[in-house]
């Protein structure tokens, strides 16, 4: 068992190269700076874990001494032009420090992962690169930093004769990538919004797990201090677009934009972006490096020295469309441990032993899933809450719209059933010999206001009724704050007694689905709960969190209103929680609760101070007139008229009224405590920009 150390673990090839080894018995420890999804499942495979600093040798001296080989995959990779020192210290001045170790603590092999950057780009798309060539031109701080470590490696090896040797990936394609390299947010962003235009050139496309592989073969058969390109199919990037397109619902580029427009219109709009802080993907200098030129490469020498293979372009970028799906749904961490921490309960009870299966409980039923409630729940009747509760061993069936079928990886407790919940047929097939029903999926931001009605109410009635004629009992609806629209003068905080004033077609179509629930259970034929929510924060959150989140970081944050207004907010796993607090609760059989912070509550500033806050930015908000919001709520009235709804301007036009609500009677009834704070939701937004 040779004794390997790998350090990028965490990080994409890093994680494919560690997996390797460790089918190959290597005793494999891993250097890291912080744990995540891919550290977690590798030390479950047999890794040894060291949590270190590597700008620190005595941290991990002890640890590499005498090593077999060093594959060294740690750096920033990124196309961002800022943070330019931070990014050439993690490029150039962690391979200085690195190999150096290796030299003292006498490391007889490493494996140093350049990458295909220094070689550059041909303007000559009938001569792929080689291992000789070498870049002109650095587009980035990231690039920059490669060839200064390359050169380093360079004088390295002739100074200290040492067995170093080199590989270069292309463009890393495939599974564990814990975040979006850039290859990756390439492919994502083109399935999430299309391109306008595509232009000349092309890239070469790698199966990560073969370029992982090459990493590996570059030890047991590659020469020292040899390099060696582990590249793949050269194609050009209409090629590239078209791929996308076959296996995607979006459409071809039908424009190819010269050169000379894209290099022009690179300038414009990143200096207006420089405006308002924020940085244009596309610079100056990476559309003068990648526009019309071809990275396009020669692996010949891997494949007859290392036994390298490749896979066509075709089947490697097909699989990443279904694994960007996975990501843009948030089921992509579905059926994986991301914690390996288990905080006490703020209550000090003792927490179950989590090994106990729940086979008794019956089967539980959820719809809602890809989304972000749903996806929590089962993120955290896998793994537990922060607390370590709720985690589960009992069968659960999930409900999935056909679209979605592929996207879910889930332990063998799991049974997924793919039915429509506007089609009786499909519902009613779907709930036969559950338990439970959780019944979170809904239309919030459809285009068409008439979806709201199809999915939220009928949608909703479809499954009352199914559960009905099948006798399942227990049905525990998600509700919202917009069934009562927004406070007064009078009385700002809802309470257990608020009558229901339905805010525009979203609160009417839910406001309608939880009557129909409500009054079912008076009937005396099912027994229905229904909870309300707020302002949502918490794990799995959609992209536009995120662009919420970036608002921050803006040079002032746009409060619509005077941000003197309330607002509750709900984090998901308090009302995970209290979907399974209420759930055996007969008490709360046909009620409805209020399930958000509890008193005192806050202010649109108060939860924007927190938020700046975490963030370290200093909150310079840019308050909104209220006529705006005014205005803005006609303008989402007379779209109504018109069948079409607009989430900002919907959201805008809402934003400056009083929405919060009192918990009493959820406290009261089921004992609902919301653990998780305004603070914890603020930190976790933090995590989202790392």
């Amino acid at each position: 068992m040779p004794k390997a150390i790998v350090t990028g673990a965490a990080g994409h090839i890093g994680y494919n190269v560690a997996k390797v080894l460790l089918s190959k018995s290597y005793d494999v420890h891993l250097l890291i700076r912080s744990s995540n999804v891919n550290i977690i499942e590798l030390q479950d495979m047999g890794a040894t874990v060291h949590p270190c600093n590597l700008f620190d040798i005595n941290s991990y001296a002890a640890i590499i001494k005498d090593a077999d080989v060093l594959f060294h995959l740690a750096a920033e990779n990124t196309t961002s032009m800022s943070n330019a020192s931070r990014v050439l210290e993690n490029t150039d001045k962690l391979t200085q420090v690195v190999l150096n170790a290796c030299v003292d603590n006498s490391v007889k092999t490493v494996i140093y992962t350049s990458s295909v950057v220094v070689i550059g780009r041909s303007s000559d798309a009938q001569r792929p690169l080689n291992e000789n060539d070498e870049t002109a031109f650095a587009e980035s701080p990231y690039v920059l930093g490669k060839v200064h470590a390359e050169k380093f490696v360079e004088q390295f090896i002739k100074e200290k004769n040492i067995d170093v040797r080199r590989v270069y990936p292309a463009w890393a394609v495939g599974p564990g990538d814990p975040r979006l390299t850039p290859p990756h947010k390439v492919i994502t962003e083109f399935l999430e919004n299309g391109a306008p235009v595509y232009f000349d050139g092309g890239i070469s496309i790698a199966d990560v797990e073969e370029i992982a592989k090459g990493h590996v073969a570059a030890y047991e058969k590659g020469k020292p201090c040899e390099k060696y390109i582990l590249s793949g199919e050269n194609i050009t990037f209409k090629k590239f677009y078209e791929i996308l397109c076959a296996n995607s619902t979006q459409k071809m580029p039908k424009l190819k934009m010269p050169k000379f427009i894209i290099l022009v219109a690179s300038w414009i709009f990143t200096q207006l972006f420089k405006l308002i802080g924020k940085e244009f993907p596309i610079s100056p200098e990476y559309a003068k490096s990648v526009v019309a030129n071809f990275s396009w490469y020669d692996c010949s020498k891997a494949k007859n020295e290392l036994g390298y293979q490749t896979k066509p372009a075709e089947e490697i970028l097909k699989n990443a469309v279904t694994e960007a799906y996975r990501r843009m749904t948030g089921t992509i961490l579905l059926g994986k441990k991301t914690s390996t921490t288990v905080f006490p309960s703020p209550s000090g009870e003792g927490l179950r032993d989590l090994s106990l299966g729940d086979e008794a409980a019956g089967t539980l039923l959820i719809t809602g899933v890809p989304g972000w409630l749903g996806n929590r729940m089962i993120d955290i009747l896998i793994n537990g809450d922060r607390f370590g509760n709720h985690r589960s061993n009992r069968k659960v069936r999930v409900l999935l719209e056909p679209r979605f079928k592929g996207l879910l990886h889930l332990p063998k407790n799991y049974e997924v059933v793919y039915a429509d919940i506007t089609n009786k047929a499909q519902v009613n097939e779907a709930v036969k010999n559950v338990t439970t029903v959780f019944h979170l999926a809904g239309a919030i931001y459809p285009k068409h206001i008439d979806v709201l009605y199809k999915v939220n109410e009928e949608g909703t009635k479809n499954l009352i009724d199914a559960c009905i004629e099948n006798n399942i009992r227990r049905f525990i609806f998600m509700s919202t704050d917009s069934t009562c629209g927004y406070g007064t003068k009078q009385k700002p905080v809802f309470d257990e007694f608020t009558e229901a004033t339905p805010y525009k077609n979203y609160g009417k179509s839910k406001y309608l689905a939880e009557k129909y629930l409500l009054d079912k259970t008076k009937e005396g034929k099912i027994d229905g709960t229904s909870l309300r929510g707020f302002w949502f924060f918490g794990p799995f959150a959609p992209a536009r969190q995120l662009t919420f989140v970036n608002m921050f970081y803006w040079p002032r944050q746009i409060v619509f209103g005077n941000g003197k207004n309330i607002r509750s907010i709900s984090h998901t796993d308090n009302i995970i929680e209290a979907f399974f607090q209420a759930e055996k609760n007969e008490k709360t059989f046909g009620s409805w609760y209020w399930i958000g912070n509890d008193r005192p509550h806050p202010t649109v500033d108060d939860i924007y101070i927190a938020i700046a806050k975490e963030l370290n930015v200093q909150y310079k908000p840019l308050y909104i007139p209220k006529i705006f919001c005014r205005c803005f709520e006609l303008l989402d009235t007379i779209l109504g008229k018109f069948n079409y709804l607009h989430p900002t301007i919907h959201a805008a036009g809402k934003f400056d009224y009083d929405i919060a609500g009192d918990i009493d009677k959820a406290k009261r009834d089921f004992g609902y405590d919301p653990k998780v704070t305004l603070e914890d939701a603020a930190r976790e937004l933090k995590e989202m920009t790392k």
